[in-house]
């Protein structure tokens, strides 16, 4: 077994799903099934074998803005190491807004990857912005590299404290040195922007150790070292997205660990994995 993660190691974007019966997939364009393997208990099973103590709950595109079960799963959840993220549109009232504070929602997630189809409009990200700075909620911004450029503009006038999710998605063959990647370290200048050294398993073109994506991990922890976080995304559910994919491979212990090897060649030296892992989630998510 691979050495397990220090104390107080976050783990900063996962989703967990329910019974179908109780929690049903709310979004029409829902591009899966909910798995059957991955609750809140199969996720905590999972980090117990890590050494991981700390999460943070990301809702599920196939829910949609129906959050019975992150309410739910946060209300039920040991009090202090769990937060949850959002889905955040104008169908989301005011009371259910307050209600996902209550049960420890603490952020609202925009997701620009085109074949989700949950990109907000212009008008609508601003409205929901204006809506989660009064809660002193944070933001995740989701895409696949060039999703990033139309909303350049929109990304800029962000605020409140905000995360690139999983490296921006960029693609490797592509190379380090597109225009959405100088945006993004662009970004990173700015702080309140910080970035998930994350998914690079899943972007890589080579496979196992995903010797692509090292650079790309390298030089977005360069920009912004005190403002770097690590998460597993565990279930990838691109696992039930992807034809011919096995949906019971690459989501286990083993796995996890390997992404961690993958996290620890984006760095420097071990201060700053547990930077990454335990210091900068604390700072962020206020973590006690």
């Amino acid at each position: 077994m691979p050495e397990r993660l220090p104390k107080n190691s976050c783990d900063s974007h996962l989703h967990v799903f329910g019974d179908p019966k109780v929690y049903p997939v709310g979004n029409p364009n829902a591009l899966y099934q909910p798995p059957q393997d991955c609750t809140f208990a199969d996720m905590q099973a999972l980090h117990r074998a890590m050494g991981i103590d700390r999460a943070v709950l990301v809702q599920p595109t196939i829910y949609g803005t129906d959050h019975s079960l992150l309410h739910d799963v946060l209300k039920a959840a040991p009090k202090g190491n769990y937060l949850g993220v959002a889905i955040v549109d104008d169908s989301v009232s005011d009371a259910e807004l307050a209600r996902l504070h209550g049960a420890g929602v603490r952020g609202a997630r925009f997701n620009f990857g085109g074949n989700f189809k949950l990109a907000p409009s212009f008008d609508g990200l601003r409205r929901t912005l204006d809506r989660v700075r009064e809660l002193g909620w944070f933001v995740k911004v989701f895409g696949f590299g060039d999703d990033f450029l139309p909303v350049e503009a929109e990304l800029r006038r962000i605020k409140v404290p905000a995360i690139i999710d999983h490296l921006g998605g960029p693609d490797p063959e592509r190379g380090t040195s597109l225009p959405v990647i100088r945006m993004l370290l662009d970004l990173l200048k700015n702080e309140n922007w910080w970035v998930q050294l994350s998914n690079g398993d899943l972007r890589s073109k080579v496979g196992e150790p995903w010797n692509d994506m090292v650079p790309f991990g390298r030089l977005f922890y360069e920009a912004a070292p005190e403002r770097c976080m690590w998460a597993t995304d565990w279930p990838h559910v691109h696992r039930f997205i992807r034809p011919g994919k096995d949906p019971h491979a690459g989501h286990g212990v083993e796995h996890e660990f390997s992404t961690v090897v993958l996290l620890e060649r984006y760095l420097p030296d071990r201060a700053a994995r547990d930077r990454v892992l335990v210091d900068n989630p604390a700072r962020f998510f206020n973590f006690s």
